[in-house]
């Protein structure tokens, strides 16, 4: 049994893999960066970290190995016990485990696990086939060069003569004095050009709504526009969002589609929202009784299920 086949492929669908008796491995989705100073852009990924604390068996391997072998659920678990005290003798005696495509553990003066991911590796499957790659700053020409080059070889603009204060005055008092005595002579024309503006603008008239209320004793009223309030439109509330399913609670997993399909009948008899989760990467086809966008209320299915028919149910996280 290859242990690391197993553990990279389930990191692939799972935020946590935990190996009963050693600990557990974490993916951490991480976006695209680009360093500011060598200009390198990251592709998004899925990093790994490491938890010894994580030790109770959640079945996720388990049932993992346990369709792969094509054994029961407890061989699997007695096949995890034995790899797992196999790679804590290699620790004891070298002082670290290498896992091909995971990374290196090792213990400190204290028996601490530390963890070091396996340079290159990416757990994301939206990342597939992008790699880092680093590009080269474009140099721009900067505002004061662009000024300089526009100013090289221009010819120079002839000084201008000055002329003497008393004309400059000349030239700004002349006009208006101008003006006020035509304003003086020709007030009568000024007030036809107001009069003529004023009659390109209608004024506004509010012609008053009268209102008969059908009854012959009772008067007609009027209401002007003024009085008449318009009744305020409420505007339609937004839908809300309907979040998509993303946890699944898994009751099992088949290699032929028509005993998945036969699974998913059988369950929705017994009133589950069954669906076929998809495959994995090993060509087995993933029998859902229930998906939920909320995690908490697909770990409580998964619970629930495994009190009842389902002791092997365990929940499967697609992103």
């Amino acid at each position: 049994m290859d242990l690391e086949k197993y553990i990279s492929s389930l990191l692939f669908e799972h935020d946590c893999v935990i190996i009963p008796g050693l600990g557990g491995f974490i993916a951490n989705y991480t976006p695209a960066t680009i360093h500011p100073v060598t200009h390198t852009f990251m592709p998004p990924s899925r990093q790994l970290a490491f938890n010894a604390r994580l030790c109770n068996n959640d079945g996720i391997l388990a049932n993992a190995i346990a369709s792969g072998e094509g054994i029961t659920y407890a061989e699997a678990n007695r096949l995890i016990e034995s790899a797992v005290n196999g790679l804590l003798n290699v620790l004891g005696k070298k002082g670290e485990i290498v896992m091909a495509g995971i990374g290196r553990l090792t213990a400190d003066r204290e028996n601490n696990l530390r963890f070091t991911p396996e340079k290159g590796s990416n757990f994301l499957d939206d990342a597939f086939g992008l790699v880092p790659f680093t590009s080269e700053p474009v140099n721009r020409e900067g505002l004061q060069e662009k000024i300089s080059r526009s100013l090289t070889g221009s010819r120079a603009l002839p000084a201008m003569r000055k002329l003497p204060s008393t004309l400059r005055w000349a030239a700004i008092l002349l006009p208006l004095a101008a003006i006020s005595v035509w304003s003086a002579l020709n007030t009568g024309g000024l007030t036809r050009l107001k009069n003529n503006y004023a009659s390109l603008i209608p004024a506004q008239s509010e012609s008053p709504v009268q209102v008969n209320t059908g009854n012959p004793e009772v008067a007609t009223y009027t209401v002007s526009p003024a009085e008449i309030t318009p009744e305020p439109v409420s505007a339609p509330e937004p839908a809300e969002a309907v979040k998509p399913d993303i946890y699944f609670v898994i009751a099992g997993a088949f290699s032929i589609q028509e005993n998945a399909e036969k699974l998913v009948s059988d369950l929705r008899a017994e009133g589950y929202d069954a669906s076929i989760a998809g495959q994995n990467s090993r060509g087995l086809y993933h029998v859902s009784a229930a998906g939920f966008s909320n995690k908490d209320l697909a770990i409580s299915k998964v619970n629930e299920l495994r009190h009842g028919k389902f002791p092997d149910a365990w929940l499967l996280t697609r992103r």
